[in-house]
């Protein structure tokens, strides 16, 4: 059931007419990425929260609930323009990066009187992102209510040969600082390639990530997909090419087998992965 204030209500039975405008908020699974768009002609503004006009032109389906523990689903079409970034780069390159995984999405309905002041809001859905599709022009994004949640499997800590744990998180109980390298940025980069200095074996950064210290993109951080002795391959994009020069720290990932633990992080003691359990098509 959908709640809102008394004086909003009363508003509604006074008044035979009134503007309608759809507002639509993504906030990105890094938690300070908050993205605000709506279907009017103008911005909206409702209390501290702005609503673009200018972003993404957005279509939804109809709002799909059910009676139980069904989940509820909300399908979206994006389709951006050329000047629509998202994370310094294209909306539609974010989007097949996976920048909108696990995203909360809201959609909420604005009121506004003849003079487009804000007489009322209604929060029409609440979920999170479950799956995305991209075309050449559009972003498919279908959203699911938190219900989705409880096909997690239980108990939480399952049997795999893979470690359960995040890296560098406190049950990992590895010290990012201790496995930072701090290198510089060398001639033919790009802005999915970075040329460097660093010469750790092959696969030693891979699935870490990079987070650049000086120049024009200080602060910005990238995930690597893969690394070679004195190159980096980037997951996504820059939003521009690094110049030469600039310095960036590179962290270590983690493919959560034992070796690996063992051998590149000492860690062993901290692995909770089961390796030894037979494979369900070998086991006698």
């Amino acid at each position: 059931m959908k709640s809102a204030p008394d004086s909003f209500k009363e508003y509604l039975q006074a008044n035979n007419t009134f503007i309608m405008a759809d507002l639509y908020e993504f906030r990105l699974k890094d938690a300070t990425t908050i993205l605000r768009y709506t279907t009017a002609d103008i911005n909206i503004t409702v209390g501290s929260r702005c609503y673009l006009a200018s972003g993404p032109l957005i279509s939804r389906s109809n709002i799909r609930m059910v009676l139980g523990v069904e989940t509820d689903t909300l399908n979206l079409e994006v389709v951006p323009r050329p000047t629509d970034t998202l994370l310094g780069i294209t909306w539609l390159q974010a989007a097949v990066a996976g920048a909108l995984d696990g995203a909360d999405v809201t959609l909420s309905r604005a009121f506004l009187d003849d003079s487009l002041n804000i007489v009322g809001e209604v929060v029409l859905f609440f979920g999170q992102v479950a799956e995305i599709q991209s075309t050449r022009s559009s972003v498919k994004v279908t959203v699911n209510s938190p219900l989705f949640l409880l096909n997690i499997k239980m108990p939480r800590r399952v049997w795999q040969a893979g470690c359960l744990h995040t890296l560098y998180s406190a049950d990992c109980g590895v010290n990012r600082a201790t496995k930072a390298v701090t290198a510089t940025v060398g001639l033919g980069s790009s802005d999915t390639l970075l040329r460097c200095g660093l010469s750790n074996p092959k696969e030693y950064f891979s699935q870490g990530y990079v987070e650049f210290i000086s120049g024009d993109l200080s602060g910005v951080r990238r995930t690597v997909r893969s690394y070679t002795p004195g190159s980096l391959n980037l997951l996504v994009p820059l939003p521009s090419i690094p110049v030469a020069g600039a310095t960036f720290t590179a962290y270590p990932g983690c493919d959560k087998t034992m070796a690996t633990c063992a051998a590149k992080f000492g860690n062993l003691p901290h692995f909770l992965g089961f390796p030894f359990i037979p494979e369900a098509e070998r086991a006698i």
